[in-house]
């Protein structure tokens, strides 16, 4: 999903920056979404978990290397709230309908 990359100077920093094409992803999530409530059962038909968001690698790995506080709360250490906050921002992650 990375549609490109720059390199960037500025004096003695360079950096290389990645352009990143979510269009597949948001894509793919927003058929989940069409689906329903996201819900995953069980072999006997009880409810085993809920798929609620897709996480394109890429944007992952940005966050990560940009050390944003929401996702390494949440990665780290399961902060729900930091999750929620992270689906307001990036809301073509989620795949399901309904609360949290």
């Amino acid at each position: 999903m990375i549609a490109g990359q720059e390199i960037e100077e500025r004096g003695e920093e360079i950096r290389l920056l990645n352009h990143i094409n979510t269009d597949d992803a948001e894509r793919e999530n927003w058929q989940q979404v069409q689906q329903g409530k996201g819900f995953i059962r069980d072999e006997h038909g009880h409810v085993a978990g809920r798929h609620i968001a897709n996480i394109p690698i890429e944007e992952a790995a940005m966050l990560e290397t940009m050390k944003d506080l929401d996702y390494l709360s949440f990665t780290r250490n399961g902060d729900k709230k930091a999750f929620r906050r992270l689906l307001e921002r990036f809301p073509h992650w989620r795949c399901c309908e309904g609360g949290i």
